[in-house]
């Protein structure tokens, strides 16, 4: 598809600042009006008479000279030009500024505009998205390209009116003057070189297009790989790796480097190699205008008119230019936008059930996250409203991926998971969520108070109902020790917590949400011996009365727990309690030591 077509559903975003963009329009028509038309006009028909070559300037402007100022033109008509010319080019500041103003308004609402709904994208697509992709690549969808689409969408729309206006205004103005000049028409000839400036800009254009891609693939690596650097410091620092990552560093930047003045090499041979064209064609001009009687005025005009037509030339080859480095991110960016919900709420929802008791069943369920390679196979279980189940099995059995299908973060490849009778996929995906409070292992915090942090589950829940949950989730003695207490800011991603601390957090969250399904991804691993106990105790209260699924990776976590889903390579392999299972699967005897932790 043609790189102008693709761009063209992008033009929507123009909708809600349409009048300020009209208005850019106009103001770069005018700044286009008085520069290719403007000047030239005045080179051409006031200079001769000011020159003392009245002959060479227009009868009807001789006339009007002569009624109004007689013989005398070193005075008012010399003031009237003098004033002029200062107009002329104040009306050009005018456009330029208007056109600016109300195109950079123009371009950051586009911008914003595009970006929001990226974010909004990302953060609607499943889980297996973000495994497909890295988080720089995210990152310079979501806060880069955009950018970059601003640039065509509005800059270059500006100048695809302004600078063609502008063009065809000298040009006009050079057509007129060949058709009513002998002379002048001759030393036209000699400025065609047109041709030779196309074939320049698309020869370099092409190349920039293979740059751009070049460096957009290295900037995304790099963006994520620097992330990545600065999200384990702790792992960095014990392997001593800081040498190591610096050099990695510099070798990346001196290959962006390497292609990035490659790029502006090529870039900057654009319009300097037009303007030695333009000279050899003004030279020939010269030649040839001479040649032919053409006097100095005309060639004065000449010279004007060809320096506000060679400067569109090269804007609209700048043009080109930019559109063609623009494939690659444009590539990325739709990449993203167009990329399918597949998770994603029905049209027409069914209502959730009310009350809803939290019965969960899984009926011939299997999935897999590549075809061909199943993680769950023919699952068929059911969990009663209210019940505790304990998920055991080694590392890569189909534990986290059985709750993330109940949490709807995938949908099953065949079969289907009930919600008190309703399958999943016919309930609002949000309404589905918001019965859920999910403790993982290892919790994410945000650079937020602790109090918000807490929220999180319950946005509007008051102060009280904060402190309650973190003395609930034995976390309020530590929290009241920090500087502000629960309106402390915590660092990036909890950082400037411990990770039992980190963990306390997000069980208060779940306090807090309070919701009829509580699933636990051992809650309990990050924390020492006397606060374990403290939560084990807390979360047996938390867990009465609610439908709880806890993934285990110890046996001690499920010592309340009297069912246990015991998985073994993604098939569910036995269902019933400790004594149970230790009787009828070796798999599970095999996987308990003698310490109770599950070996993998």
């Amino acid at each position: 598809m043609p790189l102008f077509k693709r761009l063209l559903p992008y033009y929507r975003y123009l909708k809600p600042v349409w009048f300020k963009f009209l208005l850019g329009i106009l103001f770069g028509v005018l700044f286009s009006l008085s520069s290719g038309l403007g000047l030239p006009l005045m080179a051409e028909t006031v200079f001769p008479i000011l020159f003392g070559n009245a002959s060479e300037a227009p009868e009807w402007l001789r006339l009007f000279v002569e009624r109004w100022f007689g013989d005398n033109v070193e005075n008012g008509f010399l003031i009237l030009c003098c004033l002029a010319l200062p107009g002329v080019m104040f009306l050009r500041m005018v456009g330029s500024v208007g056109n600016g103003y109300y195109m950079t308004y123009s371009g950051i609402s586009v911008v914003q505009a595009i970006q929001i709904d990226m974010f909004k994208k990302v953060h609607a697509l499943p889980l297996a998205f973000f495994q497909k992709y890295k988080t720089g690549e995210l990152n310079a969808g979501v806060m880069g390209y955009p950018n970059q689409i601003k640039a065509v969408i509005v800059d270059t729309s500006n100048d695809l009116v302004k600078q063609p206006l502008t063009l065809l205004s000298a040009v006009g103005f050079l057509v007129y003057k060949s058709f009513t000049s002998h002379s002048f028409f001759v030393a036209v000839i000699g400025v065609i070189s047109v041709p030779f400036v196309v074939l320049l800009i698309r020869r370099v254009g092409k190349y920039l297009a293979k740059r751009s891609q070049q460096l957009v693939k290295l900037g995304e690596s790099m963006g994520s790989w620097v992330i990545e650097c600065f999200q384990s410091p702790v792992e960095i620092r014990a392997y001593n790796l800081q040498e190591r990552q610096v050099n990695r560093f510099v070798e990346q930047l001196r290959a962006i480097f390497h292609l990035s003045m490659k790029s502006t090499r090529s870039s900057l041979l654009v319009s300097p190699s037009i303007e030695v064209v333009a000279g050899a064609g003004l030279a020939l001009a010269l030649f040839l205008g001479v040649k032919n009687g053409m006097n100095q005025g005309e060639f004065l005009a000449l010279g004007v008119a060809l320096y506000m037509a060679y400067s569109p030339v090269k804007r609209i080859g700048a043009i080109h230019n930019k559109l063609k480095m623009l494939e690659a991110p444009l590539d990325r960016l739709e990449a993203i936008l167009h990329a399918e919900e597949s998770v994603a709420s029905p049209e027409n929802p069914k209502p959730m059930p009310q009350p809803l008791c939290g019965e969960i069943i899984f009926e011939g369920v299997d999935f897999d996250y590549e075809p061909g390679k199943p993680v769950l196979s023919g699952i068929d279980v059911r969990i009663e409203a209210g019940q505790s189940v304990g998920l055991v099995g080694q590392s890569g059995a189909g534990k986290s991926t059985f709750v993330n299908l109940i949490l709807r973060l995938y949908d099953p490849v065949q079969g289907r998971i009930l919600l008190d009778g309703v399958d999943l996929r016919e309930l609002n995906l949000n309404e589905v969520r918001q019965q859920m409070a999910y403790v993982p292992q290892m919790p994410l915090l945000f650079n937020a108070s602790v109090a918000d942090n807490i929220r999180i589950g319950q946005p509007d829940a008051d102060m009280p109902a904060v402190i309650e949950a973190a003395r609930q989730a034995n976390a309020l003695e530590f929290v009241e020790s920090l500087p502000l207490g629960f309106e402390t800011v915590l660092s990036e991603r909890g950082n400037s917590l411990s990770g039992g601390q980190r963990q306390r957090i997000a069980i208060a969250r779940a306090f807090l949400k309070d919701a009829p399904i509580l699933i636990l991804d051992e809650a309990t691993s990050a924390l020492d011996n006397q606060s374990d106990q403290l939560i084990q105790e807390a979360l047996v209260r938390l867990a009465k009365d609610r439908t709880t699924l806890i993934i285990a990776h110890r046996m001690g976590t499920l010592k309340d727990v009297s069912r246990r889903l015991y998985f073994e390579k993604g098939f569910l392999m036995g269902d019933g309690d400790h004594s149970q299972l230790l009787g009828d699967s070796e798999g599970y005897r095999m996987l308990t030591n003698s310490d109770g932790e599950i070996t993998d």
